[in-house]
């Protein structure tokens, strides 16, 4: 019987050994494809957001059919009255309702606000009274008009911030990324972009762009992309005097003064680099700021000047504190400005309503030319 050529019987192992290495790849490919996936719905969930976009389902119901008339039952006997012992008859004391618990303080002063506040006319409104309470204030109450109180804005000059982020999910787990800040501007015009990141993968990312006038920063654009979802865009259309939104066919009209969910903290650093003497603990701003579907007025209170730990050293900031609007996605929003870094933020923190929270805190800052 003939033997089988020596090159033939030497191919068969190495085709097997082909195929394993083939599976081992596939089945390595595929863990990979899990992990990523699963890694990008842990941060989804940190993502900083306005909304926490949950489907709305609609559904409409046929109309009842007439309910058929339950037939007339005999009318019962009046019961007779007690008799009289003589004996008086305690009453039954009301039972009092329970009182709500108290919840725990916020890591800011003001609590967080039980009414939502009608867009003001004006850009920004203020008062300096340190122990009024942002819900308790009233219409008679109202705040003094911003343009009263700052005179002038001066913009921080261009540069690229550099960030160490923590995300903080609400069941205790971390993650830990890096993020930047673009500043640009020529006194006239400004972009700003933003991004945060883990890993390979971009958690967060915006951008602003608009114009700056005597009063600071007037948006025109606000594009926003949250890992998992489409990208938005919030326009400034002034001469219609409307903002729309991409993810919402609702407009809200222009009063004057609105900023967006990037845009504001620059407009708030404009105005404490411009009028620095105005900026004191315990003022009380109002502040319209567009998301990605509508406009919430938000309450800025400044506390007092903390010192926050940067690589460099400690730096003097103060520190803003923000209260959303009744209808935003977002609860605690805080931000430290350093005047003595040229009123740029050298920590952020921001927690939505599942108690999922981020953390910036600036590492480096670099000059831009323009």
């Amino acid at each position: 019987m003939p033997s089988r050529p020596a090159a033939h019987v030497r191919t068969r192992p190495y085709r097997r050994r082909l195929g394993i290495v083939a599976v081992i790849l596939l089945l390595t490919l595929l863990a990979h494809l899990l992990v990523i996936e699963w890694l990008k719905s842990e941060l989804q969930a940190i993502a900083p957001g306005d909304d926490d976009d949950a489907p709305v389902i609609s559904i409409t119901l046929p109309p009842p059919a007439d309910p058929t008339p339950p037939p007339k039952l005999p009318k019962a006997p009046e019961p007779m009255p007690p008799a009289d012992t003589g004996k008086a008859v305690a009453a039954v004391p009301k039972s009092e309702p329970p009182q709500d618990v108290a919840e725990p303080a916020p890591p800011s002063p003001p609590p967080e606000a039980t009414a939502a506040t009608e867009v003001a006319s004006d850009a920004v409104t203020a008062t300096t009274d340190p122990q009024d309470d942002a819900s308790t204030a009233t219409p008679d109450e109202a705040p003094a008009v911003a343009n009263s109180l700052f005179e002038r804005a001066s913009p921080p000059p261009p540069a690229e911030l550099s960030f160490d982020a923590i995300g903080i999910r609400n069941d205790g787990r971390r993650i830990e990324g890096k993020g930047t800040i673009t500043w640009s501007h020529d006194g006239h015009r400004y972009t700003l972009n933003t991004e945060v990141g883990v890993l390979l993968f971009t958690l967060l990312k915006y951008r602003s762009d608009g114009e700056l006038g005597k009063l600071g920063i007037a948006p025109l654009l606000y594009a926003e992309k949250r890992i998992g979802r489409s990208e938005t865009n919030t326009h400034f259309r002034r001469d219609a005097k409307v903002i729309s939104f991409s993810a919402s066919t609702a407009t809200v009209p222009v009063s004057g003064g609105e900023q967006d969910r990037g845009s504001w903290i620059w407009q708030l650093a404009s105005l404490g680099r411009g009028d620095p003497d105005k900026f004191e603990a315990g003022l009380l701003l109002e502040m319209p700021v567009a998301g990605t579907k509508t406009v919430d007025t938000w309450r800025i209170y400044v506390n007092e000047r903390e010192n926050v730990a940067l690589p460099g050293g400690e730096v003097s900031a103060w520190r803003l504190s923000v209260i959303p609007g009744a209808t935003s996605f977002d609860k605690q929003v805080d931000v430290w400005l350093a005047p003595d870094r040229e009123w740029y933020p050298v920590r952020m923190s921001h927690q939505d309503k599942n108690g999922n929270r981020i953390e910036l805190l600036l590492t480096k800052i670099s000059a831009r030319k323009e």
